[in-house]
């Protein structure tokens, strides 16, 4: 039985090339432009904020596909129809604005108006002591 011999290389010390370790948001990386991808650098890919960026530069998108000018299909009876493809756009996008909302609420009752649980705690005491005339 022959065993491989790996052959004699040196590495470089960082990052080798064509190696994506950095990578935010590979996924999305290829389906973006660069001015999208701009966007979303920099955010935490487990933050509120970062799928609330996200959501937004989808709606964006979408937003700037969608066509306002009815759209019709013939059938082999020359029966026509609208095209349902514009109705999707809306409802997608009907969608991605309500997860937009639900993520931004979700992040203000999380981090309140101060940033953080702790300040948003203390905020709420305080804004109790007041009510409460202590």
């Amino acid at each position: 039985m022959a065993t491989k011999v790996k052959p004699n290389t040196q590495r470089k010390p960082g990052g080798q090339p064509g190696n994506k370790n950095a990578m935010r948001h590979g996924f999305y990386t290829k389906r973006f432009t660069a001015d999208e991808n701009k966007r979303l650098d920099g955010i935490e890919p487990t933050d509120l904020l970062s799928e609330i960026a996200f959501i937004r530069v989808c709606i964006d998108r979408l937003a700037g596909e969608l066509n306002f000018d009815p759209a019709y299909l013939t059938d082999i009876q020359k029966n026509e129809t609208r095209d349902p493809h514009y109705l999707s756009q809306l409802n997608t996008l009907s969608i991605m604005t309500q997860s937009l909302s639900t993520l931004t609420r979700t992040h203000h009752l999380i981090h309140g108006k101060s940033g953080n649980v702790i300040d948003a705690i203390q905020q709420a005491l305080e804004e109790l002591r007041l009510e409460m005339g202590l």
